[in-house]
């Protein structure tokens, strides 16, 4: 009978380990018509960081939010990126439908590049995001007018 009490007290007293929660990130979107930002979690593979993550983020918000929506403004359909990380910056080479002339208007524009930049420097560590068009530093998109030569950080929208 001590056998079972004792069996029963160390079972209860074993430590199991609980699972690590997923790690949420989060991908802005710019609502339409405003620079106002519509922050989204999303869960992160643990595994995931630096250009890794990065890339994740970005893919995320080039595919748009979960739920379509006509109140976001979104890249153009069939842009794709890869990022890569170096110090504090990401840059993000956007290819694709982006590199057609951009017909969006001047806020959408500034909008695109407003939740580019918002959603690459919720990474930690990361302050500033180069943007390149075809692997090449541009002054615009081509037929934009928002300057993108220059690494852009959160403080660029805030002028």
């Amino acid at each position: 009978m001590w056998a079972v009490i004792i069996a029963m007290a160390v079972a209860g007293c074993t430590h199991r380990q609980q699972p690590l929660p997923t790690p949420q990130v989060t991908v802005y979107f710019c609502k339409a018509g405003s620079d106002a930002l519509m922050p989204v979690p999303f869960s992160a593979d643990r595994s995931l960081q630096g250009a890794q993550l990065e890339d994740a983020l970005i893919a995320q918000l080039l595919a748009g939010p979960a739920t379509p929506s006509s109140t976001v403004v979104l890249f153009p359909a069939g842009t794709i990126a890869t990022v890569t990380v170096g110090g504090d910056t990401a840059t993000v080479n956007l290819r694709g439908a982006v590199t057609k002339p951009y017909r969006g208007g001047e806020s959408d524009e500034v909008a695109l590049f407003k939740s580019l930049t918002y959603t690459a420097t919720s990474v930690a560590g990361i302050q500033h995001v180069q943007v390149l068009i075809d692997g090449r530093k541009l002054p615009t998109l081509p037929g934009g007018q928002f300057e993108i030569d220059e690494p852009l950080a959160r403080g660029t929208f805030s002028q």
